[in-house]
């Protein structure tokens, strides 16, 4: 089993709208997938029409084992697919985390469990750096980040890859997976400048800018409202087809990389 973790401090980059799409296509492929929504925001979870039973404690929340007895359940949405939800109560694990001895890791050693029953783990997190996010890389085996080929979203990349490099002292397995460029427009001068400019901190840092870009598209904005992936809501779409081959591009680089 792999987890690979979409992790960006700047919102607005499609984490939640490629995490749905990367989720549902690896399913749709076969493999048996686990969606972890570790955002307190919730966008995973209302994304599918979905609330969590209880926004104070959410599943997300109790994922985290800081209260004996108490386990997280998950819902299934497809024969392969399933989702431990969340809701603005996961913002309490930032507290209560932080006197814990180890922090870091309640998220990794929950996770452990999963690992005969699923071949994927996706988590989507909050775009911060806050210590909910800090559990999320270490848990994960594969870092992907999405990013908007515009000036304020990429500029802080390297920040995240400072963080992620501290960590990976104490974890050096976790891989950065690489860069998925959403909601580009190739007419764009500044489109392409943007992947260049990634592209250089991927030979620099590690990792690949991966060639199925996803373009923008007023379907993707929509699927969300039917609580559906794009792939879904619209299969015959631009944006559905640029996920389907992304789908198809990440699980041959896993394959390589086993």
């Amino acid at each position: 089993m792999k987890i690979i973790s979409l992790v960006n401090q700047k919102g607005g980059v499609a984490k939640t709208t490629t995490a749905m799409a990367l989720a549902d296509g690896f399913a749709r492929r076969g493999k048996k997938v686990l969606l972890v929504d570790f955002d307190p925001q919730g966008h995973l979870t209302t994304s599918y029409g979905l609330e969590d039973e209880n926004p104070d404690y959410p599943e997300a929340l109790r994922l985290l084992g800081l209260d004996k007895g108490i386990e997280a359940k998950e819902t299934v949405l497809t024969h392969n697919l399933s989702i431990i939800t969340s809701d603005i109560g996961l913002e309490e694990a930032n507290t209560r985390l932080a006197p814990k001895y180890g922090r870091e890791r309640f998220l990794d050693r929950a996770l452990r469990k999963y690992r005969d029953l699923y071949d994927y783990i996706i988590i989507d997190s909050n775009p911060s750096l806050s210590i909910t996010t800090i559990n999320v890389i270490v848990a994960s085996d594969y870092i992907l980040i999405p990013f908007k080929p515009e000036f304020n979203s990429f500029k802080g990349i390297d920040l995240l890859l400072d963080s992620v490099t501290e960590i990976q002292r104490d974890k050096p397995e976790i891989g950065v997976l690489g860069y998925v460029v959403t909601m580009a427009d190739p007419r764009r001068r500044s489109t392409r400048e943007a992947v260049e400019y990634v592209r250089s901190i991927a030979e620099e840092r590690g990792g690949r800018v991966f060639h199925s870009e996803i373009r923008v598209g007023v379907a993707a904005a929509d699927a969300p409202s039917y609580g559906k992936s794009i792939l879904e809501y619209a299969p015959n779409s631009g944006v559905a087809q640029d996920y389907e081959h992304l789908c198809d591009e990440i699980l041959k680089t896993l394959e390589m990389e086993a």
